[in-house]
């Protein structure tokens, strides 16, 4: 957005290699475009002889907020506006006062955005499909690779492809629905981007207003550029921040131009090679700033020392600065001024030019070749004939979103036969459908047991026009498996679906006497499985289904003569599952929990018949920085369990004072109430530090008949968290009766992740 970009994403540090990439790309042609051939003109507007006044507004993030007080201040001094030029953040601000928008208006708008939630794509997690959250808990890394069609590894254009923005952009710009040239906006106006492609100059005054504006502000390697007649279009202050020329080839004969980019740092303050990356960037606008100022006919520059591009919270202070700016120039613009009769009625029409489209008369989902229309349909709710209903709507565009599908889901109102015909597209990810991601969980407890495991996700989304998505994960260690589920909808329901599944896997089990290992068994299982189920919104899914295969479990460690066993698997599962939290590692509030039977009988290949049943519950609830969590989970056998399948507790968040898989039964229960606070100086619930405080009670029987109250163990824990890029990590310290403790440091594991059995993917 304007000079200093690198504000608006402080959260996310990745978008620092981006920007050095992108300053790579435009800096050898940003120096030669200060002689661009200018776009054609716009439809051109005045009022009798008077000279035509153009707005140049620059670019600068939150910065450029003082547009919208610099606007008031213009209309309270009765100084009419021909045409606007606008770059970045002043491409927003312009476009919505072309359409008709007045300064109250605009504030209003701003004030209503979540500016925290703007600049990344995804939904809150609660508003995640059910397949998506699964994602979340499974050890991958947040980056996602890609597969084009022609099997080449590429990454996404941008971190972010701007859904979020597109959505507001277009809310905000809905008056200018079927306006395709912007010569007709009640104020002729020029959104100002850069071909990323050449370096050039690129001036849109013609398409989709809010397109136009979301391209003018989409900077590069952070939000994904837009593609218009062939060209990738990017952030326009690379090469014009603020377009002084542009008003003046739209209509002006007068510009006033508002300046809000930011000054460079003084070289004490560069110290990293972010801060590098920042002023490098700030180079290439500040030259083209300084040519065009010295064009301007008036040139404001609102007081903003102490605000950065990336307060976006702090509208309401910032907007005051460019009132006061522009009224500081009272007496070079009271030549300007229309009388309080002119000006009153030529701000009447322009107010009631444009109107907000009210009814839908029909609605199109334009979708790539690859997606039946009719699949996406079945998931919104805007029907035809109906009121527009903007928070519908954004939910509909956040429902096609979630599934991860398409780069980005727009929406265009355009004029039809019996109304305004609502147009909802969705974009196909370049470097999709098939997605690749990476992860890798560790744990080490200080007593010579260690697990490494690396872990890879293949996702093959789009696989038939009913959306089938194809998942394969890979992962190598100290467990190793090989797993690959089709996940077939039944028909166009977003409800009903099939899953076949192929499962190979490899685990070491340990056999323990008290505190003692007395063995470690390598246990392998091949497993073919079909289930039948119900996607219960986006909270959860319940399945029925079936599974066969083979097993073998034999001494890795310990007494060679052990018994080692080659058994048959074959057994009807069901499962239900349900995840409303709010955040997958550290939630703050929401509900987890699930039930399974797994019922292994003779007829269907098993070895052994048996029922295994399993559930569990988990509720967190927050206040400010703290969060009280309570959990319980249990199951049972009725038959008996081979020694390989049986319940398992100790390790992390599962009676912490033991080892991982020391005490082992026929059935089990757990109980925990824990409480854990965020730490740092952010005040917000998004943050990456925590420390807590866990207490549980449990035990595992090896006859369910034997499980009493009376022979619990229990366990304290304290420990430390952090969310990262990797997952979670955390450093714990178990305390059991009997005096045993343990200690846990692990990378990429998190409990709100364990399933009920690990048996295949239910």
């Amino acid at each position: 957005m304007a000079r200093h970009h690198h504000d608006v994403v402080r959260p996310c540090a990745r978008v620092l290699t981006a920007l050095a990439v992108a300053l790579a790309a435009v800096a050898a042609a940003a120096g030669a475009l200060a002689q661009e051939p200018p776009p054609q003109p716009a439809r051109q507007t005045n009022d009798g002889a008077r000279p035509r006044i153009g707005l140049a507004l620059s670019g600068g993030g939150a910065r450029g907020f003082a547009h919208v007080g610099a606007l008031r201040a213009l209309e309270e001094l009765r100084v009419p506006i021909d045409c606007i030029a606008g770059t970045s953040m002043g491409s927003i601000v312009g476009g919505l006062y072309a359409t008709g928008m007045s300064p109250d208006e605009i504030e209003q708008a701003i004030g209503k955005v979540d500016w925290d939630r703007l600049f990344t794509d995804r939904p809150p997690r609660r508003y995640l499909s059910f397949r998506r959250k699964q994602d979340d808990v499974a050890d991958l890394m947040d980056l996602e690779l890609g597969f084009n069609r022609k099997g080449r590894l590429i990454l996404p254009r941008g971190l972010i492809a701007g859904q979020k923005i597109g959505f507001l952009l277009q809310s905000l710009t809905l008056r200018a629905t079927g306006v395709a040239d912007f010569g007709a906006l009640p104020i002729p106006f020029g959104a100002v981007t850069t071909d990323i492609g050449t370096g050039e100059m690129v001036v849109l005054t013609h398409g989709n207003l809010a397109e136009s504006m979301r391209a003018s502000m989409s900077l590069p390697g952070f939000v994904a550029p837009v593609e218009r007649d062939g060209r990738l279009l990017v952030d326009g202050g690379l090469v014009r921040n603020l377009p002084v020329d542009v008003a003046r080839t739209l209509c002006a004969d007068v510009v006033i131009a508002i300046d809000i980019s930011t000054p460079l740092d003084p070289p004490k303050s560069i110290r990293s090679v972010a801060d590098v990356s920042r002023q490098s960037i700030g180079m290439l606008t500040a030259k083209n700033v300084d040519e065009q100022a010295a064009l301007a006919s008036l040139l404001v520059r609102p007081e903003l020392t102490g605000f950065t591009s990336g307060d976006f919270s702090k509208a309401q202070a910032i907007i005051p600065t460019g009132y006061q700016a522009m009224l500081a120039h009272r007496a070079e613009l009271a030549g300007y001024a229309l009388t309080e009769e002119q000006y009153a009625a030529r701000t009447a029409a322009l107010r009631s030019a444009l109107h907000v489209p009210g009814r839908i008369a029909a609605v199109r989902i334009e979708a790539p070749p690859d997606v039946d229309p009719r699949v996406l349909k079945a998931r919104i709710r805007t029907r035809a004939d109906s009121e527009l209903d903007l928070p519908m709507l954004e939910d509909d565009m956040a429902r096609l979103y979630e599934h991860g599908e398409f780069e980005r889901v727009d929406f265009t109102l355009e004029p039809g036969q019996n109304g305004d015909d609502l147009v909802i597209r969705a974009h196909e990810k370049p470097w999709g459908p098939r997605s690749l991601r990476f992860g890798v969980n560790f744990l080490n407890d200080f007593r010579g047991d260690t697990d490494f495991n690396v872990r890879a996700r293949y996702t093959r989304l789009l696989v038939n026009r009913l959306g089938a998505e194809w998942r394969t994960d890979l992962q190598l260690g100290r467990t190793r498996r090989i797993l690959t589920e089709l996940y077939q909808p039944v028909w166009f329901s977003p409800i009903w679906f099939v899953a076949p599944s192929l499962d190979f896997n490899s685990r070491v089990k340990d056999v323990f006497l008290d505190d003692h290992r007395l063995a470690e068994y390598d246990v392998r299982a091949w497993s073919g499985a079909l289930a039948i189920g119900a996607a219960l919104g986006r909270s959860g899914e319940v399945r029925a289904g079936w599974v066969r295969g083979r097993g073998t479990a034999h001494v890795d460690v310990g007494d060679p003569n052990l018994d080692a066993l080659h058994v048959g698997i074959g057994a009807w599962v069901g499962t239900l599952a349900i995840d409303r939290l709010d955040e997958a590692h550290f939630p703050h509030h929401g509900f987890a929990g699930g039930a399974g039977a797994f019922l292994a009988r003779h007829g269907l290949g098993s070895e052994f018949s048996y029922d295994k049943l399993a559930a569990y519950a988990n509720q967190f609830m927050s206040r400010g920085r703290s969060t009280v969590f309570m959990g319980i989970s249990g199951g049972t056998s009725l038959g008996d369990i081979a020694f390989y399948d049986e319940f398992e507790l100790g390790g992390l968040f599962s009676l912490s004072g033991f080892r991982e898989g020391q005490i082992q039964g026929q059935a089990y229960g757990v109980a925990r109430l824990g409480y854990y606070r965020a730490v740092g100086r952010s005040k917000k619930k998004d943050r990456s530090a925590y420390i807590g405080a866990w207490a549980e009670a449990g035990n595992a029987w090896e006859d369910p008949g034997d499980a009493s109250f009376g022979d619990l163990h229990y366990t304290g824990t304290l420990g430390f968290g952090l969310d990262t890029f990797l997952g979670p990590i955390y450093l714990a310290y178990g305390r059991a009766d009997g005096g045993r403790d343990t200690i846990h440091f692990t990378v990429g594991r998190s409990f709100t992740g364990r399933g009920i059995f690990g048996i295949n993917n239910f």
